[in-house]
């Protein structure tokens, strides 16, 4: 499969949904994932940055809809839009459980937004925005992905348990959307990369630092197993320096395409189970 659009019968779509997701502080402990609280706050960071992300993400593409040839792209392009707009929402709600165990997130969520709304969308190009669409995208499949091929989320409290089941299966059900829009529209190889590479620097970046905030604000920063946790994280559990070097360079190849991650079956297990049956919208 090379990095050209798909043919018909490689080409799969998807339904926009909207749960039904019951938060509450009282619902929700300081460390809701597996009893740790380094990968809790990792976890924490992306609710925190991914809704002005995802904002971005749907701007990005937006920008482009009446430009786009092909129909198929078109209806995966409006509908990545519309489960992108239920992440951003359903995560924006877990915002008040963080301020209300204590937690300072204001200076954080201020700074992503004006990030992407004053800096990124203001220095590049729309075409450079879309390739950095389609770049992140590949890094929230690829969390996605490791996620629940070890079934990690199982150690998680049930409700949040349920948010990030959904969020990481539809992240691997849309995995192609915006690149297929940036085939579409341009598809040059020099702005994928290049942008791929702030992409990374960026994404990165803001998961660890965003979660170190978190962890001095609750003192853990240099707590045994704080380190333990995360050196676990990174290097032994998760394998998330190893999986993301891999994913790093398979973007680079010129023949990329991210439906070469055969990870699809993932996304339909979650589906299929009887706790995330929800309602179809479009």
């Amino acid at each position: 499969m090379s990095s050209e659009i798909l043919q018909d019968k490689d080409f799969h779509f998807y339904p926009v949904r909207k749960p039904k997701f019951e938060f509450s502080e009282n619902g929700t402990s300081k460390h809701w994932m597996d009893g740790s609280a380094y990968k809790t706050h990792i976890l924490n960071t992306w609710t925190l940055f991914f809704p002005d992300g995802e904002r971005f993400f749907i701007r990005s593409i937006q920008k482009f809809l009446p430009s786009i040839k092909d129909p198929r792209v078109l209806r995966n392009a409006k509908a990545f839009m519309g489960q992108e707009a239920q992440h951003a929402g359903e995560h924006k709600k877990t915002w008040k459980i963080l301020e209300d165990q204590g937690f300072k997130i204001k200076a954080f969520t201020d700074f992503v937004n004006s990030f992407f709304v004053n800096f990124v969308e203001k220095v590049l190009s729309a075409k450079s925005c879309l390739a950095a669409t389609a770049g992140a995208e590949h890094y929230t499949s690829l969390v996605a992905t490791i996620g629940l091929q070890i079934k990690a989320l199982d150690q998680a409290e049930s409700e949040m348990k349920r948010l990030w089941e959904w969020h990481a299966a539809e992240e691997i059900e849309h995995k192609s959307a915006a690149y297929d829009v940036f085939l579409d529209i341009s598809g040059n190889y020099f702005r994928r990369m290049i942008t791929f590479l702030g992409v990374t620097i960026v994404f990165w970046a803001a998961t660890f630092i965003g979660a170190e905030i978190l962890l001095w604000q609750e003192g853990l920063t240099f707590k045994w197993k704080t380190r333990k946790d995360a050196f676990r994280f990174i290097f032994i559990d998760e394998k998330v320096f190893f999986h993301a070097t891999g994913a790093f360079f398979r973007y680079f190849r010129p023949g990329f395409h991210p439906e070469q991650e055969d990870n699809l079956e993932l996304s339909r297990i979650i589906f299929e189970s009887p706790e995330h049956k929800y309602k179809e919208i479009a």
